[in-house]
């Protein structure tokens, strides 16, 4: 396993390079003292607004996770704020080591086993995938600011086809709450002739995940699942538009709040390239939107990037560490024991 992970970091840092290269290399006459000037155009007080929406954006996944534990162990939203800090603070430190502290910290506060919060976990990515997925797909679609851009009609595939994916998701989402084990029956024959190795792992996940969806207990929970959903996602969405225009140069300023979606999308693509504290991937990504898409000129949206990292990502380190002295937490232990925890389950076949 872990052989398995420094070969992923390998392969992301050569993505990483790669795209940077390829980056840099179109900047043919990248001026660093526009780029200061830049910086000096930001209005701080909406960084500072920016970061209150992305800390309310953490409290939203607090409450969403309390709806998770309803059924089985019952806690408070405010129970739940000091796990959603410290988890998305040993990610931005130590990326995918912090991965799983989530749901290890829950589990270790509500006494609940780790599987179940694993499981939790990846019904919590499936709804902010439909909830960043349905804001952008619907932004796309309708936005009338967007139909003047470059790529206009791919756009406006993208945002259809966006919203066919959410509404497939939700469809097996549904089919897997209703028969998880015969839908993993029926996946473990078909895929049984081909290896029985990979059988018996999708086998296990399905049901994993059909466990994961009886947290939802009713309909009441699912739609307040949603709420929560569309309601971090929003609030992410809109700390983008706040930090583009926080920035009084022209060239982002006018960027109309409706085209700032395209950054977000192409954040959440970049981010599966990066590197602990460092990122890379969101970084490149969104430069190569301002500067491809929406004209910006290289220095401007090297700031602009830099700055919705910070904000979006790194923002949260400071809480996080605050919680964790609180809770007399160590990062890189609890990121260990859950790492440590995960390779068990691995070894059982059951994730």
């Amino acid at each position: 396993m872990k052989r398995h992970r420094w070969l992923v970091m390998g392969a992301v840092f050569a993505l990483l390079v790669v795209l940077l290269y390829i980056q840099f290399r179109t900047l043919k006459s990248f001026e660093w003292s526009t780029l200061a000037q830049a910086f000096g155009s930001i209005r701080w007080m909406q960084l500072v607004l920016a970061t209150a929406l992305i800390y309310g954006a953490y409290i939203a996944r607090a409450f969403r996770w309390s709806v998770f534990l309803r059924p089985t162990k019952p806690a408070s939203p405010a129970q739940m704020v000091p796990a959603q800090f410290i988890g998305f603070t040993s990610v931005a430190v130590l990326g995918r080591l912090g991965e799983f502290v989530r749901p290890y910290l829950v589990a270790r506060r509500q006494q609940a086993t780790f599987t179940s919060q694993l499981a939790v976990y990846a019904v919590e990515r499936v709804f902010d995938l439909l909830a960043a997925a349905g804001i952008i797909a619907i932004t796309l679609s309708i936005s009338p600011s967007v139909r003047s851009l470059p790529y206009h009609e791919q756009f406006r595939r993208a945002g259809y086809f966006g919203i066919g994916l959410a509404l497939l998701l939700a469809l097996v989402a549904v089919a897997i709450r209703l028969n998880g084990p015969r839908i993993a029956d029926f996946a473990s024959r078909a895929l049984g002739t081909i290896s029985k190795k990979m059988a018996r792992a999708v086998h296990e996940k399905i049901l994993a995940f059909s466990h994961g969806l009886d947290a939802i207990a009713g309909w009441g929970a699912l739609l307040e699942a949603l709420f929560y959903s569309f309601l971090t996602w929003g609030l992410i969405a809109l700390a983008y538009v706040v930090v583009v225009h926080s920035f009084t140069v022209p060239e982002l300023a006018s960027i109309p709040p409706a085209q700032t979606i395209l950054l977000m999308a192409g954040s959440l693509f970049g981010s599966f390239a990066q590197l602990p504290a460092i990122g890379g991937g969101s970084q490149v990504a969104i430069i190569y939107v301002l500067t491809s898409v929406l004209r910006v000129g290289p220095e401007a949206a090297t700031a602009c990037a830099l700055t919705l990292y910070v904000v979006t990502f790194l923002t949260v380190i400071p809480a996080g560490l605050a919680f964790a002295r609180v809770e007399h937490v160590s990062l890189r232990n609890v990121a260990k024991a859950s790492e440590t925890e995960e390779d068990l389950l691995v070894e059982e076949g059951t994730l």
